[in-house]
This record gives structure tokens, C-alpha cells and sequence, in this order.
């Protein structure tokens, strides 16, 4: 089944064999290499997607040139829920960082399945609304951090167990920061003499998660 990736999603744990084969007919698989775009800002707004396997980078592309990296989705994670919510042209660019695969389910497909599954549609809005409250304080932390308190609050909110889960490059934390690369190689350089963070190429690991987030606080 192309959904066989859905089986271990929590939001679907407690579908029934019927409502997944009903989902299976209309899903639409995807598979992408580096780079390429599941969507791209200002096209139409009718599907949910699900990742199965790699990373999608969700991006903002202002009036002025300015990129801002607005989340990373990992498998097991969905976007483009907006809409659900009556988005009509996307907001944001979909794009892979590394080979991903997934499905599509239709707007009006996914609606379908919601009005026989209230109780999923109650999970999908809370997740949703999890989703909004990250975003909020990423836009809080630009508006009153300084780059150091920004870049260690992005660093703990991509790790576990002490180690950022995804590869980034200067240029692409700047992205996600909202800040140039120049300013973001000053402030790894200046984490890594206080001995807060480790890096090996792209990878970072966090030395002492309790100083960065005092350090966090006192940007603020």
C-alpha cells in the first residue's frame, strides 16, 4: 500500500484497516532528490503531505530577497496542513535537503476522513496548533534576541540527546535565524571557546545545554 508509511504514524495509531485503504486510494506518492520542491510559495493550496524518509525545509521568500527558514520536517511529520485551513496559495516553499519520500492526501480526501474520525481531527489541530506555537516563538526570538541567544535557542530546539539531529550549514542557520552567515560563523566560533557547543564539519553537539540556555535568557 503507498500508505504503509502512515501504519506508524501516531495520528493514525488507531485507524482501521477500511479508513487506510480508503486513503490509499487517493494518496499520491513522492520521491524527490536534494533540492528538488514539493511545493513552491504562491501555488495552489490542496493536499496534506506526510514524510516518510529524509528532511523538507520550509522556507519564506520576502519582498526584499529575504529567506527565512521557517521549520525542518523530519519522518513521521507532516506539512502543508494550511490547507485544511483555507489556505489557497501557499505560503511557503517545500523544499528536500536530502532524498525524501512521502505521500499527498487531497484536500478534499483528508476532509472526508475527518468527518468519520472527529477524534483524529481533534489530534491533527492540537498538533497543529503545536506546530503554530513554534513558529510564534521562532519570530519572538528574531524580534528580541540578540544572534548568539537565537542561534543557541534554534540549536536545543533541533537536539536530542546533545546532538543537533540535523546537519547544518552556517549559511542555512542564518536562514533560520534570520541573520547573515558572517554573523553566524562570529557566533559558532565565539560558542564553541566558551565551550558551550562541539562541532565536526556540519554537526553540532552541545557541551552544556544549562550555560545555553542561561545564555539564551540573558539575550533576551
Amino acid at each position: 500500500m503507498k500508505i504503509d508509511g502512515l501504519r506508524h504514524n501516531a495520528l493514525f495509531r488507531d485507524v482501521t484497516e477500511a479508513e487506510l485503504q480508503y486513503i490509499d486510494t487517493y494518496a499520491r506518492t513522492f520521491s524527490l532528490d536534494k533540492d528538488e520542491t514539493v511545493f513552491t510559495q504562491g501555488d495552489d493550496s490542496n493536499g496534506i503531505y506526510f514524510l516518510n524518509g529524509g528532511r523538507i525545509r520550509l522556507s519564506k521568500l520576502y519582498h526584499d530577497g529575504r529567506k527565512l527558514t521557517l521549520d525542518v520536517i523530519e519522518p513521521g511529520e507532516f506539512f502543508g496542513e494550511m490547507a485544511l485551513a483555507g489556505e489557497r496559495h501557499r505560503s511557503t516553499t517545500a523544499e528536500a535537503t536530502e532524498s525524501s519520500t512521502g505521500i499527498e492526501i487531497r484536500k478534499n480526501v483528508f476532509e472526508e476522513f475527518l468527518r468519520k474520525r472527529p477524534d483524529i481531527a481533534i489530534k491533527l489541530i492540537q498538533l497543529i496548533g503545536d506546530k503554530r506555537q513554534s513558529m510564534e516563538s521562532l519570530l519572538e526570538d528574531m524580534a528580541f534576541m540578540d544572534v548568539q541567544g537565537r542561534i543557541a535557542s534554534l540549536l536545543i530546539k533541533y537536539s536530542e540527546n546533545g546532538l543537533v539531529k540535523i546537519p547544518l550549514t552556517h549559511q542555512e542557520i542564518a536562514d533560520m535565524t534570520g541573520t547573515s552567515r558572517v554573523s553566524v560563523t562570529r557566533s559558532i566560533i565565539k560558542l564553541r571557546d566558551k565551550g558551550l557547543i562541539e562541532t565536526t564539519g556540519d554537526r553540532i553537539r552541545l557541551s552544556d545545554i544549562g550555560k545555553l540556555r542561561k545564555l539564551i535568557s540573558w539575550s533576551m
